[in-house]
């Protein structure tokens, strides 16, 4: 059985939430690490997503497709450094917005989909 504690290291009534499974320790696994960005962790800087490459590029128009792709390479091809174990068939990425991307993920324990904000709250990028 492979456990994996929660990222975020967030509680329940038992405590530290741990994922069971291979199927939900994958996707805990690319949770984390498309949370992480390239750079934010100590001693191993090159871990982590590379969407920060990423943050003043033209979302929401018509040649926004263009970017979509890119980003899909850039996640497949970072994936495979990262978390070579994680076995991923398809990225795809769509532009909700100017500022908001959704990214869906199809794996051999189904798709994983999630959304991923490209600047922060205030405008800025992070």
């Amino acid at each position: 059985m492979i456990y994996e504690i929660d990222g975020l290291l967030r509680v329940d009534a038992g405590g530290v939430i741990v994922m069971e499974g291979a199927d939900k320790a994958d996707q805990a696994r690319l949770d984390e690490w498309l949370r992480t960005p390239i750079g934010s962790i100590y001693g191993l800087p090159s871990w982590g997503n590379p969407l920060v490459n990423f943050k003043h590029e033209p979302l929401g128009s018509e040649k926004s497709v263009f970017v979509e792709v890119a980003i899909e390479n850039a996640l497949i091809k970072k994936l495979r450094i990262d978390l070579p174990s994680l076995r991923v068939f398809q990225v795809r990425c769509a532009a909700l917005s100017v500022d908001m991307l959704e990214i869906i993920f199809a794996m051999p324990s189904g798709t994983f989909s999630t959304t991923f904000r490209m600047k922060n709250t205030d405008g800025r990028t992070s």
